[in-house]
């Protein structure tokens, strides 16, 4: 059976969705953490509900009385509808022949790249605006944090003893922390007593997250680039429960490549281009499940 041009056309769509792919999904750090339910297809607004927290029984039984019936509800906590982001890359067909370099498969990590970093800063936009703060060197206010105002292990396990207190459910045992590598040097080496030179004596369970340093007090380090300062030298520690936040997948990232044929927009067949799409949308949806740490580095 003969191999057709589109044939051709399609094998180099299938590469360039597994390149961008990835170089897509280990990046999310963000996304993966947070909850994300399936969505029907034709459904444009996605809702998030919770069922009533009963209260502890405190009458007792009586015998031979049918008992009250006891207020179960679900009400609704949070719902999203998806932006869609788009990226396109145009090249051209004397640079595909005359150039040795490999510029689809450049194109497909470029736009795997940039798709993960876009995702994680929208999450972390919408997450950063919400749950309880705690400052470094015993600062109450962002403005006042300075050099020595640094994260300690003893900031951390102050947040992991405000989730416990908030009962907010756990991955598999241990909360989340992410950071910024600058934040993750300054915790390293930290000298003080029951830092993170004396934690790591200790065995650590195994690594699950990519980027995890190692676990302390509960909760598992997780050394994220994408974690963006808050002010100058600056950065926030988000310490996470599952079920903080939501993440609405309205439709998983995909490639095009546009065919190399004659049309009416390019009669010479002159460029490719090559682009990605994702459709997604999140949302808090539980306070108590976030805390959020700032931290002075001086890490530049």
């Amino acid at each position: 059976m003969a191999t057709l041009k589109s044939d051709l056309t399609n094998i180099l769509q299938e590469y360039l969705t597994r390149k961008t792919l990835e170089n897509f999904e280990p990046e999310l750090y963000f996304y993966k953490l947070g909850e994300k339910p399936i969505i029907p297809g034709g459904y444009q607004t996605l809702r998030w509900a919770k069922f009533t927290k009963l209260d502890e029984f405190g009458s007792v039984a009586t015998e031979g009385t049918t008992p009250s019936d006891t207020t179960f509800i679900a009400s609704s906590v949070a719902t999203v509808t998806p932006t869609e982001y788009i990226g396109v890359i145009t090249i051209t067909d004397r640079l595909l022949k005359e150039s040795v370099l490999d510029w689809l498969g450049g194109a497909g990590k470029a736009l795997g790249d940039a798709m993960a970093r876009t995702i994680d800063r929208k999450i972390q936009d919408t997450i950063m605006d919400g749950g309880e703060v705690m400052y470094g060197g015993g600062e109450t206010a962002r403005a006042n944090l300075a050099s020595g105002d640094s994260l300690t292990t003893a900031l951390l396990i102050r947040a992991v003893q405000r989730l416990k207190t908030f009962s907010a459910p756990t991955f598999d045992g241990y909360y989340v922390a992410v950071m910024h590598p600058n934040t993750a040097y300054d915790l390293m080496v930290s000298s003080s007593a029951g830092g993170w030179q004396d934690i790591n004596k200790y065995a650590n369970p195994a690594n699950i997250f990519k980027g995890e340093l190692g676990a302390i007090g509960g909760v598992r380090i997780v050394e994220c680039p994408f974690v963006a300062a808050v002010a100058t030298n600056v950065y926030p520690v988000l310490v996470l429960g599952k079920g903080a936040y939501g993440v609405g997948d309205f439709e998983t990232l995909k490639t095009y490549l546009t065919p190399g044929v004659a049309s009416d927009s390019d009669p010479a067949v002159q460029r490719r281009k090559v682009s990605a799409k994702v459709a997604f949308g999140t949302t808090r949806l539980q306070e108590s499940a976030m805390i959020r740490i700032e931290t002075y580095s001086t890490v530049a």
